[in-house]
C-alpha cells in the first residue's frame, strides 16, 4: 500500500512541484491551498506524514502543525516548509512542535531524503522535542 503525504502550501507552483516529486518517487499525495483544507483532508483521509507551509491564509502552518500535534489521534511527522529560515522561524517551528524543517526552495534529494527518513521513524516520541533538519 502507497503510504499517503498531505502537502498544504497556498503557492500553487511549490505545491504542484511538491505533488509531482512525491507522487514520481511512488507516493499518494493529498494536496491543499490552506490549513482549513488541510484539517478536513487530514479527518477524510488521514496521511502517514503532512508537509506544511507556513505562510497560508487562514490557518496558517504553525498553527496547523499545533492542531495536528494536539490531536491524539493524529500519528503522522509534520515536517515545515519555508522560505523563512531565520533563528526565530526555527525557533517557532519546533515550538509547533514540527519534526523537521525543509527549507525553499525546495529541493529534489533533500525533500525525498527527508520524507523517506520520517515515513521510516513514523511517530516521533513524547520526549523528542528537537527540529532535525
Amino acid at each position: 500500500m502507497l503510504k499517503h503525504i498531505l502537502v498544504a502550501d497556498d503557492d500553487a507552483p511549490v505545491r504542484l512541484l511538491i505533488e509531482k516529486i512525491l507522487q514520481s518517487a511512488g507516493y499518494r499525495v493529498t494536496s491543499v491551498a490552506d490549513g482549513m483544507a488541510a484539517l478536513k483532508a487530514e479527518r477524510e483521509d488521514p496521511p502517514d506524514l503532512a508537509i506544511c507551509d507556513i505562510a497560508m491564509p487562514g490557518i496558517d502552518g504553525l498553527t496547523l502543525c499545533s492542531l495536528f500535534k494536539r490531536n491524539r489521534t493524529f500519528k503522522a511527522p509534520v515536517l515545515i516548509l519555508s522560505g523563512r529560515v531565520g533563528e526565530k522561524d526555527v525557533q517557532a517551528v519546533q515550538k509547533a512542535g514540527a519534526d523537521a524543517f525543509i527549507p525553499k526552495p525546495v529541493e529534489r534529494e533533500r525533500l525525498l531524503a527527508m520524507v523517506t527518513q520520517w515515513l521510516a521513524v513514523g511517530e516521533r516520541p513524547v520526549s523528542d522535542g528537537g527540529v532535525k533538519s
